[in-house]
């Protein structure tokens, strides 16, 4: 039963790939041949993370969502006297199990730009710098980040501190690489020139937060070494958020981040 389970949907996965090589004129036969081969891998595993285990949630409380937003301006100021790491960890917890879970499940669409999750289409940058803003981030989320690259997106974020650019050979060599770069905590990724998200590192094992466009298309978590979307890419840029010290103080400050643009 499960055999033929596989063989149907491995099937559905290549007239999925068929439609988008000819709706894209075949232009990224590689990207889309990763993406094939890591849904059909995926099929022939079970998801087994526990997610409690590396305390990230994957469903919101029952507070409405303006009430979790006020409440994490509030803490922003209350952290003010607090030490680097003590925030650092604050701005993760606000972030990645306050504000993001609300929006799991919300569809996307290229050009969709919604302010209220779970109403409307959001593209993946415009889930990005919503939900920050939405933290107390000092950010226009129409020009400074949505409609930006992902490399200036990042350089933007990164507040003048270091983006960090992986690029090699296979996709286990730059998910090695990226563990080995940054800490536990999260992150803004850039991955080529056409897509973005949060990449969330704990107890040695990475995850993606993203608004995504493969079916079902909506916003969503996965482990990053079984992210169709995320292993397709060969570069990144990575800017670490809740261990980044300038990128902190203007958060806590409410001082605007300067764009970089093309």
């Amino acid at each position: 039963m499960r055999t033929t389970f596989v063989l149907l949907n491995l099937l559905l996965v290549g007239l999925a790939a068929l439609v988008l090589v000819k709706k894209y004129g075949g232009t990224k036969p590689a990207f889309y041949a990763k993406i094939i081969a890591k849904q059909a891998e995926n099929l022939l595993q079970s998801d087994t993370v526990n997610w409690a285990e590396f305390d990230i949630r994957q469903v919101p409380d029952e507070r409405y969502y303006a009430e979790v937003c006020r409440e994490a301006i509030s803490k922003r100021r209350q952290l003010a006297s607090q030490n680097f790491g003590e925030v650092g960890r604050a701005f993760e917890a606000l972030l990645l199990n306050g504000i993001i879970p609300h929006w799991y499940g919300t569809e996307w669409d290229f050009n969709g730009h919604t302010n209220v999750p779970g109403e409307g289409q959001v593209a993946c940058g415009y889930f990005v710098s919503t939900t920050l803003q939405h933290l107390g981030v000092n950010v226009n989320r129409y020009q400074l980040l949505a409609q930006q690259t992902p490399e200036n997106e990042a350089r933007s974020l990164a507040a003048g501190s270091e983006v960090i650019e992986i690029s090699g050979e296979s996709t286990a060599q730059n998910l090695a690489n990226i563990e080995e770069a940054i800490g536990n905590g999260i992150c803004f990724v850039g991955l080529g020139r056409s897509h973005v998200g949060f990449l969330i590192k704990r107890n040695g094992t990475l995850f993606f937060a993203h608004s995504s466009y493969l079916s079902p298309r909506v916003v969503t978590i996965e482990q990053a070494n079984k992210s169709p979307v995320f292993c397709a890419f060969d570069r990144y840029y990575i800017v670490e958020l809740s261990n980044n010290r300038a990128f902190l103080k203007k958060w806590l400050n409410n001082e605007q981040l300067t764009v970089i643009g093309t």
